[in-house]
């Protein structure tokens, strides 16, 4: 829905007023600082795990797999409870305490029972505040009228979210190497309790919420029968998303396995020896994404202008999905050269430059693409299934990572290779039944 079409719902818009709302600015800071935490935490828990707990490599690998999946399964719960009980706004603030014990337990109690607490916790504070956040600040954009900034707003939103991402992913191992475990997990809780705070304190700038009007519309047989038919059209996209999903998730296991075992992770710059920790490896992924998302939406943009040229929206997916077969290949001949004698680090950052450029095709697009084609009576409820769709191919992930500690990486990487061409072949197909159609409004 355009500026302009929102006059007609009742809400003015005045184009020429480019000032973003006061509220945004306590919703980026407190998103950035939340988001620094929850993957701060993630980076540090695979070898938490191995070197503190004394689990085993595939042990850890799907407990890691598994709770990112539950971390994205529960935001149907989140959305729920905001909708229909507390509002968006309280819900953030409650579960946002669970949040900061969860961090807390895992900090202090090196035992498995700490250990499972925690990430309870973790997992369902997450989920509450995720889906909530977003959709907030969307709708304060919405009644102050400013929703010819909303797309730019939520470009700005997604890279706080990669930079805080990418700063305590980079940072954190080295914390946990100089000061031990506890030091390193204790960043992440004072960095959520920060987050907290910055968001309470915009309370006054963000939309009034009163969960007592919403109502739910009584649909006809007709539109029934319609969003039937818009989940089933949609069932085969998403299922060929959950393995875009299964192997992009597997940084924070498969990959961090085999950078530890199998890459030279001593650099020597100017005569300056430096350490690189297995699991600061992944802050390549959100620093990469900071670089490069500018230069995508660029590229869309000039494409989308080209009517000679404009690519669809299933057409800028299918190359995210070549990208991640060329991603997946670079990973195999790393994972045979691995065995002979460890590789450089390389290998691995070419291989995260692909995969971050194949996840602007795929997960951006793919979401847009899904909201189009929805009525507008289904768009959370898509949204939901979509973030359903990580969930499953981390469960995946889990189970791959087990294959991985059974064979050598570079026939598991190879398995991952064949499995990603014969997926992209499908979503060939699949795709084309997108192409040029109109959007859904209703």
């Amino acid at each position: 829905m355009t500026g302009n079409e929102m006059v007609g719902s009742g809400i003015k818009t005045n184009p020429e007023d480019n000032r973003h709302p006061r509220g945004f600015r306590y919703i980026f800071w407190g998103e950035l600082a939340e988001r620094a935490s929850f993957y701060g935490m993630k980076t540090l828990l695979l070898l938490y795990m191995i070197q503190k707990l004394g689990y085993a490599d595939a042990d850890s690998a799907s407990v890691v797999s598994l709770f990112t999946a539950f971390c994205y399964i529960l935001p149907i719960l989140g959305g729920y409870i905001a909708d229909h009980w507390l509002g968006k706004f309280k819900t953030i603030i409650y579960f946002a305490i669970p949040y900061i014990l969860g961090h807390i337990i895992l900090g202090t109690f090196n035992t498995e029972v700490g250990l499972y607490t925690a990430l309870l916790l973790l997992a369902g504070g997450s989920g509450s505040i995720k889906p909530n956040i977003s959709t907030l600040m969307g709708l304060m954009y919405q009644k102050e009228g400013k929703t010819h900034l909303m797309t730019q707003a939520f470009s700005w939103f997604y890279m706080a979210i990669n930079i805080g991402a990418a700063i305590t992913t980079f940072s954190l191992p080295f914390i946990r190497d100089h000061y031990g475990y506890g030091p390193a997990f204790m960043a992440p809780t004072i960095l959520m309790a920060v987050s907290l705070g910055i968001f309470y304190f915009g309370k006054k700038y963000y939309p009034m919420e009163d969960v007592r009007k919403v109502q739910r519309e009584k649909r006809t047989p007709g539109q029934k029968s319609e969003d039937i038919r818009v989940l089933i059209r949609l069932s085969g996209l998403f299922l060929l998303i959950v393995f875009f999903w299964s192997i992009f998730d597997q940084s924070y296991s498969t990959w961090t396995l085999f950078a530890r075992d199998y890459m030279n992770l001593d650099l020597n710059i100017f005569n300056w020896k430096w350490h690189i920790p297995p699991d600061a490896v992944q802050s390549l992924n959100p620093v990469l994404i900071v670089i490069m998302t500018p230069l995508f939406a660029w590229i869309w943009l000039k494409t989308d202008k080209d009517e000679t040229h404009k690519l669809s929206s299933p057409r800028k997916m299918l190359i995210g999905f070549f990208l991640v077969i060329l991603c997946m290949g670079l990973m195999t001949v790393a994972g045979y050269f691995g065995i002979q004698s460890k590789v450089s680090i390389m290998w691995e950052l070419g291989a995260y430059i692909l995969i971050t450029m194949a996840e602007l095709c795929i997960s951006v697009v793919g979401l847009q693409l899904a909201f189009e084609e929805a009525p507008d009576r289904m768009k959370s409820m898509i949204t939901g299934i979509w973030l359903c769709t990580v969930f499953l191919g981390d469960s995946l992930a889990a189970w791959f990572s087990r294959i991985y500690t059974t064979t050598t990486p570079g026939n598991y990487f190879g398995m991952m290779t064949i499995m990603i061409a014969v997926v992209t072949v499908l979503f060939y197909f699949v795709g084309r039944r997108f192409e040029h159609r109109p959007a859904r409004t209703a």
